[in-house]
């Protein structure tokens, strides 16, 4: 609202919304460490982030979150992921 208030465009983005098992923390040598995530969760989810801009949508949900909400979903389709052996169920927000 700010920005469109002053003119300016929207500034567009992506995110992407999973539930899995992950693991987390420092990895690295002594020397170097860094905090991240990994495992097959953060794979999809990032995967699925990219599919943001193809598909226009801003906030897309996977069907693993999708099934443990009870929150309104917009079903998208099925994808297939780069790195992930099953199509993904894909959702969005309503009115986004």
């Amino acid at each position: 609202a700010a920005r469109q208030a002053q003119s300016l465009p929207p500034l567009p983005f992506g995110a992407a919304l999973h539930v899995g098992d992950i693991l987390w923390g420092n990895i690295g040598a002594a020397d170097r460490l860094d905090f991240t995530a990994i495992g097959p969760a953060v794979n999809l989810v990032s995967r699925l982030e990219g599919l943001c801009r193809p598909l226009g949508r801003p906030v897309l949900i996977s069907g693993a979150l999708a099934a443990e909400t009870a929150t309104p979903l917009v079903p998208l389709g099925e994808y297939a992921l780069r790195g992930i052996a099953a199509p993904c169920a894909v959702f969005t927000l309503p009115d986004l």
